[in-house]
């Protein structure tokens, strides 16, 4: 996708999200286009943006290049997801 900022070709944004120590820090992070003029990145509760106002949402996502929101819809959709890890065991 092209950031619509800047123009340019990306591939990831990048977003911020909190460190286990509390912290938060800006990781890059693949960004997928979809139908209906639409992108999404896969993130989760430590993301930075969480539970925030659409306007704040929008200041922790940012083109690598030119480090401004790269979207000019301002509209964000959140979709909280329940991934299940499970654990085998260890063979060695």
């Amino acid at each position: 996708m092209k950031c619509e900022k800047c123009g340019t070709e990306i591939d990831s944004l990048l977003v911020g999200v909190f460190n286990s120590d509390g912290s938060d820090v800006y990781l890059k992070l693949p960004v997928t286009e979809c139908e209906e003029n639409a992108a999404y990145i896969d993130t989760d509760a430590n993301w930075t943006g969480y539970e925030l106002s659409e306007e704040e949402m929008r200041e922790t996502i940012l083109c690598p290049h030119c480090e401004q929101f790269p979207f000019k819809n301002t509209e964000i959709q959140v979709y909280d997801i329940v991934r299940v890890v499970c654990f085998m065991e260890d063979d060695t």
